[in-house]
């Protein structure tokens, strides 16, 4: 079912401010901030910073005990943000850049929270967000209402989506949009796009585009930028990070039964963590991480051998030990050809654009998604798709 049209936020408010000390009275002593237009926040929070690349070692809801942990300046420890009682978190510009782990938001959504606002929210951060149903709004109007208690119409949080991201979020998430689509209870918009000279990425978007999901056809004749749509994808693989996330949202979502439609177009790369024995620092060590870690190839192993799929595992030898293959460099040596749509759950996913494939980075629940329906959502890049905000300062 749709989610209501108005939503309360009952919880505490967090603002994430430069200022260390108000940082941590919000945390630790209680204080509740008003919003102040000239209180810096900060800017440019990576999903690295909101779980650490220890922490995606979880894959479960325990990665709310670890929500922000990274941030600068160390003033977030474990259970801070589950434990204040916080339903919005507030940030400067640029919330969530960095990698396309879907942990981020998650550890956010788990630990109580229902809301991020920040000046602008990066792609595919908001994306997942949407997937999980966390919503995102860069209305700062939206505080002083939600500090008098208003009920907030959930329009505030669709307006200036395109049709399917409104409609993921009116649903609350991704999975139960996904339910609703294939049982012909909502469906995206047809595009009407006329003929149009295109780039080669719009030709293979096009060429990819999924008009009639029952009767499996897929290609319009064009698309333009700023059109959205579903796509059939050739290629889908997961790295160890990310499998067993995704697998345990996809048996959550469609049972354990479930099976990958098309597990040929399906890979699997243990890649990120073969030489974590060699390399963890010993605090890791000390604090159990490393059989939470061993865990993560265990459950992607066991997902390759039941899907089906192809699995990229470890080697070693006389030589030495290693990845069989690295996920990114596998997919353009391997496994893709030109024109293909690939969709990877590492961040250098769109290293295969060398070849000529429309090649792009998600998250965990859109990879569970695809491996249901083969099909990932696009909106055709174009300028209006430029970043709008100011580069980061190189570092000192």
């Amino acid at each position: 079912m749709p989610r209501p049209e108005t939503l309360r936020f009952d919880g505490r408010v967090l603002y994430l401010t430069e200022d260390p000390a108000l940082l941590r009275a919000q945390l630790h002593e209680g204080a509740a901030l008003t919003y102040e237009p000239e209180r810096p926040l900060v800017d440019n929070i990576s999903t690295d910073e909101i779980t650490p690349g220890w922490v995606c070692y979880y894959y479960d809801e325990t990665l709310a005990e670890y929500c922000m942990v990274g941030l600068r300046g160390g003033v977030v420890q474990k259970g801070d943000i589950k434990g204040g009682g916080f339903s919005v978190i507030v940030s400067g510009r640029s919330k969530g850049c960095g990698s396309s782990r879907e942990t981020a938001p998650y550890s956010e959504l788990k630990s109580g929270v229902g809301l991020v606002i920040a000046r602008n929210i990066e792609k595919i951060y908001g994306q997942n967000a949407q997937n999980i149903g966390l919503l995102t709004s860069t209305d700062f109007g939206l505080l002083p209402r939600i500090a008098r208690g208003e009920a907030i119409p959930l329009a505030e949080f669709t307006r200036g989506l395109d049709p399917i991201s409104a409609d993921i979020v009116r649903y609350g998430g991704l999975f139960e949009y996904s339910k609703a689509r294939t049982a012909g209870e909502v469906s995206p918009p047809a595009l009407t796009t006329p003929a149009r000279p295109m780039t080669l990425a719009e030709k293979i978007l096009a060429a990819h585009a999924v008009t009639d999901l029952a009767a499996d056809r897929v290609g319009v004749a064009a698309v333009a930028p700023g059109d959205a749509f579903f796509v059939r994808a050739d290629v889908r693989f997961s790295h160890e990070y990310v499998t067993p996330m995704a697998d345990a949202l996809f048996r959550g979502a469609f049972g354990d039964d479930a099976r990958v439609t098309h597990p040929a177009s399906v890979y699997t790369f243990r890649d990120h963590l073969t030489f974590l024995d060699d390399v963890m620092p010993p605090q890791h060590v000390a604090m159990g991480l490393k059989d939470v870690a061993r865990r993560l190839a265990v459950v992607q192993e066991g997902f390759a051998q039941t899907q089906g799929v192809r699995h990229y595992g470890e080697v070693e030898n006389a030589v030495g030990k290693g990845s069989v293959a690295i996920c990114h460099n596998a997919v353009i040596e391997d496994i893709a050809l030109p024109g293909q749509v690939v969709a990877g759950t590492d961040s250098h996913t769109c290293m295969a654009g060398a070849l000529g494939c429309f090649a792009f980075g998600v998250g965990s629940t859109d990879m569970a998604n695809a491996w249901y329906t083969r099909d990932v959502r696009v909106r055709v890049p174009g300028r209006d798709a430029r970043r709008r905000h100011p580069p980061r300062r190189a570092s000192p």
